[in-house]
Protein backbone atom coordinates (compact mmCIF):
# COMPACT_ATOMS: atom_id res chain seq x y z
CA UNK A 1 0.00 0.00 0.00
CA UNK A 2 1.37 3.32 -0.81
CA UNK A 3 1.87 6.27 1.61
CA UNK A 4 -1.43 8.39 0.57
CA UNK A 5 -3.49 5.69 0.08
CA UNK A 6 -2.55 4.52 4.04
CA UNK A 7 -3.08 8.28 4.84
CA UNK A 8 -6.78 8.08 3.59
CA UNK A 9 -7.00 5.46 5.81
CA UNK A 10 -5.64 6.41 9.04
CA UNK A 11 -7.62 9.80 8.80
CA UNK A 12 -10.92 8.36 8.67
CA UNK A 13 -10.41 6.97 12.03
CA UNK A 14 -8.36 10.09 13.21
CA UNK A 15 -9.49 13.30 10.78
CA UNK A 16 -7.35 16.19 11.74
CA UNK A 17 -5.80 14.52 14.50
CA UNK A 18 -3.07 12.61 12.76
CA UNK A 19 0.25 13.74 12.60
CA UNK A 20 2.21 10.87 11.08
CA UNK A 21 1.78 7.58 9.43
CA UNK A 22 4.93 4.91 8.54
CA UNK A 23 6.77 2.31 8.60
CA UNK A 24 8.53 0.84 11.55
CA UNK A 25 9.01 -2.03 13.67
CA UNK A 26 11.75 -4.45 14.11
CA UNK A 27 11.64 -5.50 10.48
CA UNK A 28 9.89 -2.12 9.23
CA UNK A 29 6.88 -4.32 8.89
CA UNK A 30 4.50 -2.89 11.35
CA UNK A 31 2.41 0.45 10.45
CA UNK A 32 2.88 3.09 12.91
CA UNK A 33 0.05 5.84 13.67
CA UNK A 34 0.73 8.91 15.66
CA UNK A 35 -1.87 11.36 16.62
CA UNK A 36 -2.51 14.46 19.16
CA UNK A 37 -5.02 14.44 21.71
CA UNK A 38 -6.36 17.68 23.01
CA UNK A 39 -3.82 17.90 25.67
CA UNK A 40 -0.84 15.66 26.83
CA UNK A 41 1.65 13.62 24.75
CA UNK A 42 1.37 12.49 21.57
CA UNK A 43 -0.94 9.00 21.32
CA UNK A 44 0.32 5.93 19.07
CA UNK A 45 -0.22 2.66 17.81
CA UNK A 46 0.85 0.09 15.83
CA UNK A 47 -0.47 -3.41 13.54
CA UNK A 48 -0.36 -5.27 11.03
CA UNK A 49 -2.27 -2.86 9.13
CA UNK A 50 -3.18 0.78 8.71
CA UNK A 51 -6.76 0.01 9.56
CA UNK A 52 -5.82 -2.07 12.92
CA UNK A 53 -3.05 0.72 13.88
CA UNK A 54 -5.34 3.44 13.35
CA UNK A 55 -8.27 2.24 15.10
CA UNK A 56 -6.02 1.56 18.16
CA UNK A 57 -4.99 5.28 18.18
CA UNK A 58 -8.26 6.42 18.07
CA UNK A 59 -9.36 4.66 20.76
CA UNK A 60 -6.71 6.01 22.59
CA UNK A 61 -7.93 9.56 21.60
CA UNK A 62 -11.38 8.36 22.65
CA UNK A 63 -9.91 7.39 26.52
CA UNK A 64 -8.88 11.27 26.35
CA UNK A 65 -11.97 12.10 25.80
CA UNK A 66 -12.00 13.43 21.88
CA UNK A 67 -14.61 12.72 20.26
CA UNK A 68 -14.82 12.20 16.33
CA UNK A 69 -15.94 15.32 14.32
CA UNK A 70 -14.69 14.49 10.50
CA UNK A 71 -16.51 13.21 7.91
CA UNK A 72 -16.14 9.40 7.87
CA UNK A 73 -18.46 6.47 6.51
CA UNK A 74 -19.33 3.64 9.02
CA UNK A 75 -20.70 0.01 9.23
CA UNK A 76 -23.71 0.13 11.92
CA UNK A 77 -25.98 -2.66 13.38
CA UNK A 78 -29.75 -2.03 12.88
CA UNK A 79 -31.69 -4.96 13.82
CA UNK A 80 -30.91 -7.64 11.14
CA UNK A 81 -29.29 -5.08 8.77
CA UNK A 82 -25.97 -3.49 8.50
CA UNK A 83 -26.17 0.33 7.15
CA UNK A 84 -23.42 2.23 5.51
CA UNK A 85 -23.79 5.87 6.98
CA UNK A 86 -21.84 9.18 6.60
CA UNK A 87 -21.31 10.40 9.87
CA UNK A 88 -20.12 13.99 10.05
CA UNK A 89 -19.76 15.09 14.11
CA UNK A 90 -22.80 14.01 15.69
CA UNK A 91 -25.46 14.27 12.14
CA UNK A 92 -25.27 10.49 10.62
CA UNK A 93 -26.76 10.43 7.26
CA UNK A 94 -27.72 7.02 5.88
CA UNK A 95 -26.77 6.06 2.74
CA UNK A 96 -27.22 1.78 2.15
CA UNK A 97 -28.67 -1.07 3.22
CA UNK A 98 -27.76 -4.79 3.67
CA UNK A 99 -29.73 -7.38 5.26
CA UNK A 100 -28.09 -10.16 7.10
CA UNK A 101 -25.88 -12.66 4.99
CA UNK A 102 -25.83 -10.08 1.87
CA UNK A 103 -22.05 -8.85 1.45
CA UNK A 104 -21.64 -5.43 -0.13
CA UNK A 105 -20.85 -5.82 -3.75
CA UNK A 106 -19.62 -4.52 -7.10
CA UNK A 107 -22.96 -1.65 -7.22
CA UNK A 108 -21.47 -0.27 -3.65
CA UNK A 109 -18.03 -0.22 -4.54
CA UNK A 110 -19.06 1.40 -8.11
CA UNK A 111 -21.29 3.92 -5.93
CA UNK A 112 -18.68 4.96 -3.94
CA UNK A 113 -15.97 5.48 -6.54
CA UNK A 114 -18.36 7.83 -8.07
CA UNK A 115 -19.90 9.73 -4.94
CA UNK A 116 -17.39 9.51 -2.55
CA UNK A 117 -14.30 8.67 -3.36
CA UNK A 118 -12.62 10.71 -1.03
CA UNK A 119 -13.36 9.00 1.97
CA UNK A 120 -12.28 5.34 2.35
CA UNK A 121 -15.33 2.63 2.10
CA UNK A 122 -14.44 0.82 5.74
CA UNK A 123 -14.42 -2.97 5.03
CA UNK A 124 -17.55 -4.93 5.49
CA UNK A 125 -17.41 -7.74 8.55
CA UNK A 126 -20.07 -9.40 10.64
CA UNK A 127 -19.04 -6.97 13.83
CA UNK A 128 -17.83 -3.72 12.45
CA UNK A 129 -15.54 -1.53 14.75
CA UNK A 130 -17.24 1.88 16.07
CA UNK A 131 -14.23 3.98 14.88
Amino acid sequence: MDLPEARKIARHHLGDRLHWIGRGGPHADLWIVQAWPDKGHMLSAQGATVDAAAADCASQLRATGWTPTHARLEWERDGDEWQLCLRIDQFVSLLWIYCDGEQPGPLLTEWHAANMPELPLPPFQETPDAS
